[in-house]
């Protein structure tokens, strides 16, 4: 008798836990591209962290100066990549990485890439909220409290769609080389 309850009881008690205390949800989702990705290169220690946010998460603003300030804890540069699923280049950035292809790893090491779909983000006439562009991906630097530097590049800064062509582009880019 003693069992049944026990096994009646338990569940219950599971269930009004999960109940009174539900799991957190993330706002932002984090990949650690570092720990995602194994390299060759084992002084790879900074890697990038790529975010993705919403609309749904809340104010644009408040969101990229929380995550600005996440990069520099790191260590990383925040920035911000406005980008869309039906873009070619966009398509052949993640394509380069999710085939761990080592020159676009080397040329975004250090970055902390705030990713914003332009679908998502109602893009009209070439502007989201503060942000102005007329051409995707574009990747905008940020500074610790997550403001715009004035420093940007877009897609066509790079020509044909191969990481030997984005890679040192980036690299020039998110590491200030002249």
């Amino acid at each position: 008798m003693s069992r049944k309850i026990i096994i009646v009881v338990i569940p219950i008690i599971i269930l009004a836990c999960n109940f009174l205390f539900p799991a957190r949800e993330s706002t932002a989702q984090e990949t650690p591209i570092s720990e995602s990705i194994e390299t060759n290169s084992p002084q790879k220690q900074s890697g990038l962290t790529v975010v993705r946010l919403h609309p749904a998460d809340g104010d644009l603003q408040n969101m990229l100066s929380v995550e600005a300030q996440k990069a520099y804890a790191l260590g990383e540069m925040p920035i911000v990549e406005f980008d869309a699923t039906w873009c070619p280049p966009c398509q052949a950035i993640d394509a380069a990485f999710k085939a761990k292809n080592q020159l676009m790893l080397k040329a975004y090491d250090g970055t902390y890439i705030i990713k914003l779909d332009v679908d998502e983000w109602k893009w009209k006439e070439n502007r989201i909220q503060n942000f102005e562009f007329e051409f995707i991906p574009i990747y905008f630097k940020l500074d610790e409290q997550g403001n715009q530097t004035g420093e940007s590049i877009d897609g066509g800064a790079w020509g044909e769609d191969i990481p030997e062509n984005i890679a040192p582009v980036m690299d020039k880019f998110f590491h200030n080389k002249n």
